[in-house]
């Protein structure tokens, strides 16, 4: 499995993904947040400039009435200290200006600008903004009337009120709130990188064990206890792991007793393995060992079982060689199928062939066993071939493959009569294997339930052995 890179790896996007997240949140928030710091500032100055306005206003009664002009001057003058306030004059009914902080303005017209539009207004006071060609100017107008009984209105205080402290100021905020983001999407982007580390981590786990189980190491356990979707699919990869190693041991189990591709066979059609057999034509070998129970009286039980696991274990090697199944061990025998639960076609010439390279490996076996001290084995063999009921015998919670009929008893017979070294077939059988096979006729034998007496034919070799030999 190739490497995704960083890039493309669902780390990297994870952390992305929680960046972008977390980067458009705080762009949210700052984009609010000046929105409502601007509005806090507009509403702070306006309110600040109304009351110095209010104030001027609350004392220009007498100077107007009087042409107090100084009083007046002085007023504009203090209202001009104050930080933001770009003018301050007083306007008469006229709509001639009184008092200003700028001399050169005194008894000018006071205009407004179609341009300008009216930002708030209220009891007794107006702010509009006068958009200039450099800046935009909040003018506060609050009106002066007389304390008399009936209020007459005597004229007007416009204060002048730069947005440009404001826009400095929000600006400000907005480089420290940028900083702020910038600070907060780094930390939080690292954050979520190894955020997503962890999270990643059981997926990568799951991929590396997918790896191994494509590679065939089956021995896999991911130990991971969570209950999210993560836990559910760890769970699910572990029971995955643990079936797929009991069909591997169910496989290699069968492999034992069976040669690989017959496994295949039965595998591919495992559905139609049920209980109940059929009838087809099987060549039945059996093996057994002469005089075998003088030889386990004479040795210990341990070495017997020693002797005997080390002969099946090469008996059984050379019937899975030979396409066969191995039916079942009985003491000292060996009962060897050919043609079931598959027919290959060539079913009894694979028994003979079988027969022939176990009582070769018989002599290499005794000797491997003279040199550890032990005794040699003589082993006879029969082999008929017939139609016979294969299947599945037992119940449904245990059963074993098998074959049944009168053909079976026929090679179980013709194995009693073989003496060491010898293999004995029946007729049917050699009638299959007359041009492949070398063999001497016996006399006609009477086999234990037969009526009748039966042909039988001793197997020498192989003809086409025995003439490449010749050549």
């Amino acid at each position: 499995m190739a490497d995704t890179g960083l890039f493309a790896s669902l780390r990297f996007k994870f952390a992305l993904l929680l960046a972008l997240f977390g980067g458009l949140l705080m762009l949210s928030v700052v984009v609010l947040l000046e929105q409502n710091i601007r509005h806090s500032l507009y509403r702070e100055n306006i309110d600040k400039g109304l009351g110095i306005a209010r104030a001027i206003a609350f004392n220009a009664e007498d100077p107007l009435l009087t042409g107090d002009d100084l009083y007046l001057f002085s007023a504009v003058k203090n209202a001009r200290k104050a930080p933001g306030i770009d003018y301050a004059l007083v306007v008469d009914l006229k709509g001639k200006i009184r008092a200003a902080d700028d001399v050169s303005r005194v008894g000018r017209d006071f205009t407004s600008s179609p341009r300008n539009e009216v930002v708030k207004q209220g009891d007794r006071y107006r702010v509009i903004r006068i958009i200039g060609s450099r800046d935009a100017v909040l003018d506060l107008q609050v009106p002066v009337y007389s304390v008399a009984e009936t209020p007459v209105l005597l004229g007007e205080i416009h204060l002048g009120l730069s947005e440009t402290p404001i826009r400095n100021e929000i600006l400000a905020m907005r480089y420290r709130m940028a900083l702020l983001a910038l600070v907060a999407l780094f930390a939080g982007s690292i954050a979520a990188f190894i955020l997503a580390g962890f999270s990643i981590r059981p997926v990568l786990a799951l991929v590396k064990g997918v790896k191994a189980i494509g590679e065939g190491n089956l021995d896999q356990h991911i130990d991971l206890k969570r209950r999210d979707e993560i836990g559910v699919l760890t769970t699910a990869f572990n029971d995955m792991a643990a079936s797929l190693r009991e069909k591997e041991f169910i496989k290699n189990t069968f492999e034992r007793y069976l040669s690989k591709p017959l496994t295949r066979i039965i595998l591919e059609h495992r559905d139609d393995i049920k209980l109940g057999g059929e009838e087809k034509e099987v060549s039945i070998l059996f093996s057994d060992i002469r005089r075998f129970t003088t030889l386990a009286e004479r040795l210990p039980p341990a070495q017997i079982l020693e002797l005997l696991n080390a002969y099946f274990t090469t008996m059984i090697d050379i019937v899975v060689d030979n396409e066969g199944m191995v039916d079942k061990l009985m003491g000292d025998s060996v009962m060897a199928l050919f043609g079931a639960p598959i027919s290959l076609g060539n079913d009894p010439l694979r028994a003979v062939q079988c027969a022939l390279d176990m009582q070769r490996a018989v002599i290499d076996f005794n000797r491997a066993q003279t040199e550890k001290g032990l005794p040699a084995l003589e082993m006879g063999i029969g082999i008929n071939t017939g139609p016979v009921v294969a299947g599945n015998i037992g119940s449904a919670r245990r059963m074993e493959y098998t074959v049944i009929g009168d053909n079976v008893n026929v090679a179980a017979r013709l194995q009693g009569l073989a003496g060491p070294g010898e293999i004995l077939i029946s007729a049917a059988t050699w009638e299959r294997v007359r041009d492949q096979v070398e063999a001497t006729a016996m006399p006609p034998m009477t086999l234990k339930g037969k009526e009748h007496p039966v042909d039988v034919y001793r197997v020498n070799r192989l003809r086409f052995t025995a003439e490449g030999e010749a050549g």
